[in-house]
């Protein structure tokens, strides 16, 4: 099938604000980012979940795609067990000196 030119910058112009609003809401200063999360996850999970189902993926990722979190990701899952401080914690060093 050939792909609508059209279409397909339309698609990859609403990904984009949608990838750019989630991390606005969620980086932004007011309220907390684990509630944010909750929020955010009840909203797009269930629409990525639906999408790889109908994609014809269940619980198995394409070739080159790794799951993360439940999720499949075009990237192996980051190993955070050792995460770097937050950006507040930093700022309160840099203002210590």
């Amino acid at each position: 099938m050939a792909t609508n030119p059209k279409e397909y910058v339309n698609l990859r112009t609403l990904l984009d604000s949608l990838e750019m609003a989630a991390l606005r809401y969620f980086l932004n200063r007011t309220g907390s980012q684990a509630e944010k999360f909750k929020y955010l996850n009840s909203k797009l999970r269930p629409i990525a979940d639906e999408l790889w189902k109908q994609a014809g993926q269940s619980d198995d990722c394409p070739p080159g795609f790794f799951r993360c979190d439940g999720m499949c990701v075009p990237y192996e899952c980051p190993d955070l067990s050792n995460t770097a401080p937050t950006i507040d914690e930093q700022s309160a060093k840099l203002k210590k000196y």
